[in-house]
């Protein structure tokens, strides 16, 4: 089973994302900014972080770089989730180690690839060349 990590301020986004995966194997855990999402990310050790860009007192963009700025957390693909249509953030995302992204609004199929995209084979977190699998469960 594979720990999943979600930031996102939207509450309903939020419930989107647990409605979608809620039939999933994965474990599923959600923050409500970005600094609750890196403590989350610190104590949980999760094989991938999915991330709104745009967040109050922290973005997703920097919460990438918190990430992959720690030895510690570095392995753990982040990937960006955003309705703008402005590629500079998805370039600053990429330039501060995000691994994908994901563009909202997204349709359950789109979600659930981009998550087996990363965590499908349910392979180790402590591969560093491939991304860890992941497994989800609501809250």
């Amino acid at each position: 089973m594979a720990k999943l990590v979600f930031c996102e301020d939207s509450p309903v986004t939020q419930k989107l994302i647990r409605a979608i995966l809620q039939t999933s194997p994965h474990e599923v855990h959600f923050a409500s900014g970005g600094l609750e999402g890196l403590h989350l990310v610190d104590s949980l050790r999760p094989d991938v972080v999915f991330t709104d860009v745009h967040m109050e007192e922290m973005t997703g963009v920097q919460l990438c770089a918190h990430i992959k700025a720690r030895e510690d957390l570095a392995h753990i693909p982040v990937v960006l989730m955003t309705a703008s249509v402005q590629t500079a953030f998805l370039e600053a995302g990429y330039r501060n180690g995000a691994s994908d992204h994901l563009i909202k609004p997204f349709t359950p199929d789109e979600l659930r690839a981009k998550v087996e995209k990363f965590v499908g084979d349910n392979q180790s977190a402590s591969s560093a060349a491939t991304p860890p699998e992941n497994d989800t469960k609501e809250l």
